[in-house]
């Protein structure tokens, strides 16, 4: 019997069988700074911190600070993208934290209210396109307090063949529009 069967076996049920990804991302509006982490079986793939500045994202490294350009081909190239993975992935949950304090008791409870109001009727809509997800909201109010919070704990599923598949075809489809912006300039 040959055995080297089993190493393109291995590899081809490598492609099929689904990542578990956990996703979080923390901000808060009053510092206009953030982070983002991404996990693979708990297991932490990338870090990082970020703050805002006028309109532009500054990455913060440990010891140093990284300017992110956003030109017009990277943000076709990210909607291409995002088009062509939503369908692909499977949501297990997602959970969003806030954190809201304004100083007076009476506008904070009421700002939290229609907050709340807003992100159940955001998670209904996304229990109706994902119906097998885990949906929750988790509020934290402050009375006394300016705080101005908010922390996103996101759970999905993908295989490595789907996420090369989108990769290729967002490129295809990024060469291609910016090929036809570039047409509509000159003309």
């Amino acid at each position: 019997m040959n055995y080297y069967l089993f190493i393109p076996l291995f590899f081809i049920i490598l492609l099929f069988i689904p990542i578990k990804l956990e996703g979080r991302a923390s901000f808060n509006a009053l510092a206009l700074s953030g982070a983002v982490g991404v996990f693979l079986y708990k297991f932490k793939i990338a870090r990082q911190r970020f703050k805002i500045q006028k309109r532009e994202i500054i990455w913060l490294v440990a010891s140093e600070e990284q300017e992110v350009e956003l030109n017009q081909s990277r943000l076709i190239f990210i909607k291409m993208f995002l088009g062509e993975i939503k369908d692909k992935t499977r949501f297990q949950e997602l959970f969003i934290m806030y954190n809201l304090g304004i100083g007076d008791a009476f506008t904070t409870s009421m700002i939290a209210g229609h907050i709340n109001a807003l992100l159940y009727a955001g998670l209904v809509s996304i229990k109706n396109y994902k119906p097998t997800a885990s949906l929750g909201v988790c509020d934290s109010i402050s009375f006394n307090k300016m705080v101005c919070t908010f922390a996103v704990n996101m759970k999905i599923s993908i295989s490595l063949f789907d996420i090369v598949y989108s990769l290729l075809r967002s490129v295809i489809l990024t060469k291609k529009a910016t090929k036809l912006l570039n047409s509509k300039e000159k003309v």
